[in-house]
């Protein structure tokens, strides 16, 4: 197959989120299994890009800043999908594309969706991440009211309605996009793309001489961030050695405010913000560490940052009632506990620095149920299927016009 990967985020310079990360994955296995991809991301200069990477044709275009230096959120969506309408025909007058693959977020699709015609198609497929429906009801951004929710979640909406098909990183997505975009929408099976468990994986490296607690993504405020430090901040008097690693970005004056904190608290040696790690090191510090925790208040899911501790034989925690919910089974390969509670999460904490039996066996089976639910290379495989009964969908919807149009004559 020829197939098209929109997504604005594509490593390595544009690689900040998990729709990049995914769609990176879905690039390189669709690949290795024979296929010929090309990627359309942003440019992060005024210039269109395009360059042969690993066999993968990656095409960067640059949005409309130029044109207008003041995009409101809303139009900064409409503009992109606009360019993104205009590549792809451009790439379609060279490349006999079987496929095009986009995300719901932003609605990349909008435009293209729209300018379809009988003569002029491709099948087109929506993944879904996380709609912007999701972040304004669950985590109360952007505000209900406000133009950028109105028009934005219309045109997710429009992209889901008018795609060939539809698929998701997780059960939760999907409840989003039925309650809120689609209600008719029936088949919408979750596919998503895994980690590489090659990479990820359970490392002959020391762990650190004092206990260590590892947190991995955004350093902001809905990643749950201050009730860990609160958290682990009240358990230094019984374990005097304990460490906290941030491994990611985050404001300087938030980051400050986070080690105000803790010195509040007594634990003046507590925190370690080690900032932004590239992928292929970021295992060995996973293996290094003891314990992950990652309070995050909502994950659409299923939550790589989580898998892929999962993967390197750590027991994670992570918060209840959201797509985290289709990974960590708590008891059996992690612990849940309820968002923006402090307290539980201090108790969760205890526990597994207390009782190491049971933190090894943790750690244990979310290696096992990685290995077999989530693998890359197993999620790539079921990716596959997906396009193809999509194609084979697509072919037999044409053949029923092109019927229709000889009996018509």
């Amino acid at each position: 197959m020829k197939i098209a990967l929109v997504s604005q985020e594509y490593p390595p310079e544009t690689a900040r989120g998990g729709i990049g990360s995914q769609t990176y994955t879905k690039a390189l296995g669709l690949a290795e299994f024979g296929h010929e991809i090309f990627v359309i991301s942003r440019s992060t200069d005024s210039e269109r890009h395009e360059t042969l990477n690993d066999k993968i044709t990656v095409i960067r275009i640059p949005g409309l800043d130029n044109m207008l230096p003041e995009m409101t959120e809303s139009v900064q969506w409409l503009s992109h999908s606009i360019v993104i309408a205009a590549e792809i025909d451009s790439l379609l007058k060279r490349v006999t594309l079987d496929l095009i693959d986009f995300p719901e977020w932003a609605a990349e699709a909008y435009t293209w969706l729209l300018n379809r015609t009988d003569w002029k198609t491709v099948p087109t497929v929506i993944q879904l991440h996380g709609p912007l429906a999701m972040f304004a009801h669950a985590m109360n951004w952007p505000e209900l009211n406000s133009s950028f929710y109105k028009i934005g979640s219309h045109m997710e909406a429009i992209c889901v309605q008018m795609a060939d098909a539809v698929y998701s990183s997780s059960d939760c997505s999907t409840q989003w996009i039925r309650k809120y975009y689609d209600p008719q929408k029936e088949i919408i099976p979750t596919i998503h793309l895994g980690i590489n468990t090659e990479l990820f994986k359970p490392q002959a490296v020391q762990k650190y001489d004092q206990p260590t607690i590892i947190f991995t993504g955004k350093i902001v405020p809905n990643k749950g961030v201050e009730e860990l430090v609160n958290a682990a901040s009240n358990l230094v008097k019984d374990f005097p050695e304990l460490q906290l690693h941030f491994i990611g970005r985050g404001q300087e004056k938030y980051i400050n405010q986070l080690k105000e904190n803790a010195n509040k608290l007594g634990a003046t040696d507590l925190l370690n913000f080690r900032g932004f790690i590239d992928k292929s090191s970021l295992p060995e510090e996973l293996c290094r560490a003891h314990i992950f925790c990652a309070p995050s208040y909502y994950e659409g899911g299923p939550g790589f940052v989580y898998l892929e501790a999962m993967a390197c034989g750590l027991p994670v925690i992570g918060c209840s009632g959201s797509g985290v919910n289709e990974i960590i089974e708590t008891g059996e390969n992690g612990l849940l506990v309820p968002p923006r509670n402090s307290k539980a999460l201090e108790e969760a904490l205890r526990m597994l620095l207390s009782d190491t039996k049971l933190a090894s066996r943790l750690a244990l089976n979310a290696r096992k149920f990685v290995l077999t639910e989530a693998d890359s290379i197993h999620c790539i495989n079921k990716l596959e299927a997906f396009y193809y009964s999509v194609l084979g969908f697509a072919a037999e919807k044409l053949n029923t016009k092109e019927n229709q149009k000889t009996r018509s004559a």
